[in-house]
């Protein structure tokens, strides 16, 4: 959705630039894909296919050994997940050249932002922060923007955004050069930003680091179809933009969210199994049979 948000126990938003809209609560998968999965098409626009590099910028107070952990768990998830058959279900999305969405993510570049732009953020600083990390030398050692790489700003602790943990917890947008997600920190406001069962444990011993991996799987499958608001999009009966992780998403913990789920009572809930790891996914739209899948 645009700015393509994502709001809990994971309900999904659409939010232009000047308004935005609350799904209502009773609008589940099923009811988007009866509605908008027959006509749900690319509009024309490109897609982000083969390699795409991965820019993370942590931004607040990551300097704790707690801080440094969860960095490393999600690297190692946005590292990896392109190896995995969830991800393989994108190969369906496809521009008007015949171009699919292969992958692979590359994470080219991670680095630590203690708050150069304060801790109070909006959408217009996100931006900034994304262009001053590139032209700092930091991200890229040519000080260029990457138009076809995706920038993520996984904002900690300290950070307080204008719309996180109220409209969202987290969105996916684009500059006329380059497009990014911003998460916030879903330790923040757990009551919002955590799936149900995963509270208290989760698979990786982090729950607001799952939480965030959760949230990123649902920016992911929007900003590689949709990555300028011009591609695998639609809008509903009320003129809101649709996108690819609008379809399985859901205001509640559900199966079509996730998928086969498997419960435990020392890892939380979890539905993929990758790199040696256990994570909590949402599911993909699938075009030939309209369902949530997980591969």
């Amino acid at each position: 959705m645009r700015l393509s948000s994502f709001i809990a126990s994971f309900a999904s938003l659409a939010c232009l630039v000047s308004a935005q809209q609350i799904i209502p609560t009773n609008t589940g998968p099923s009811v988007i894909i009866s509605q908008y999965g027959s006509s749900f098409k690319n509009l024309g626009g490109n897609i982000l296919h083969d390699k795409v590099n991965v820019y993370i910028i942590f931004y607040g107070n990551w300097t704790s050994a707690e801080s440094q952990q969860e960095q490393t768990v999600f690297m190692h998830f946005v590292d990896n997940i392109s190896l995995s058959p969830w991800f393989s279900l994108l190969k369906q999305y496809t521009d008007g050249n015949g171009k699919s969405v292969t992958g692979p993510l590359n994470l080219a570049a991670a680095v630590n932002d203690a708050g150069s732009h304060k801790l109070s953020l909006t959408p217009e600083i996100h931006k900034q922060i994304v262009s001053d990390a590139v032209s700092s030398g930091y991200l890229s050692p040519s000080n260029q923007l990457d138009s076809n790489g995706i920038y993520v700003i996984m904002g900690g602790p300290d950070v307080n955004d204008a719309d996180f943990c109220k409209n969202n917890c987290g969105y996916n947008s684009w500059t006329d050069n380059f497009q990014y997600i911003y998460i916030g920190y879903p330790g923040s406001c757990p009551d919002v930003c955590f799936p149900t069962d995963n509270k208290n444990v989760s698979p990786n011993n982090s729950p607001a680091m799952d939480a965030a991996i959760t949230i990123f799987s649902h920016e992911i499958q929007d900003i590689l179809t949709d990555p300028r608001g011009d591609a695998w999009e639609i809008n509903d009966a009320s003129g809101n933009t649709i996108e690819l992780g609008d379809f399985c998403s859901a205001k509640n913990v559900s199966r079509e969210q996730f998928g086969s789920l498997t419960q435990d009572q020392q890892l939380g809930s979890y539905n993929l199994e990758l790199a040696g790891s256990k994570y909590l996914v949402q599911t993909i739209f699938d075009l030939e049979s309209k369902e949530c899948k997980l591969a």
